[in-house]
């Protein structure tokens, strides 16, 4: 009789302890689609980071490249609503969103880094 009680409170524990995981994946969701504009990109090891990004428009957005291989943010319609131009390995260059909207930029030179970005007013 007394096992039962101790194996009845063990599981009691156990299925408590699996509660309140979801308050924290929600906490964490809605802190990153409520992240203030950043004003910075950085990018490192073919990343853009962070990534996604949202920005304010019409600010100018500093991006640093951190990798010694020449980068570009460039938006990825035949448009290029915006283009930082080349910016050399282990330089800084900047970048102005001027639309509202969600874009999604890449590359130039390596077409597997992707990044999307929202611009709000």
């Amino acid at each position: 009789m007394r096992r039962h009680a101790i194996l009845a409170a063990l599981l009691g524990a156990t299925l408590l302890a699996g509660c309140g995981g979801n308050d924290d994946k929600t906490a964490k969701t809605t802190a990153k689609t409520t992240a203030a504009p950043a004003d910075s990109i950085k990018i490192a090891n073919f990343l853009y980071e962070p990534d996604p990004v949202t920005v304010k428009a019409g600010v100018k957005v500093a991006v640093t490249n951190a990798d010694s291989a020449p980068h570009t943010v460039t938006e990825k319609s035949s448009s290029k609503v915006f283009d930082s131009g080349t910016i050399k390995g282990k330089e800084s260059g900047s970048v102005t969103f001027s639309k509202p909207g969600t874009y999604t930029y890449f590359c130039e030179f390596h077409a597997t880094m992707k990044g999307t970005v929202t611009v709000v007013d």
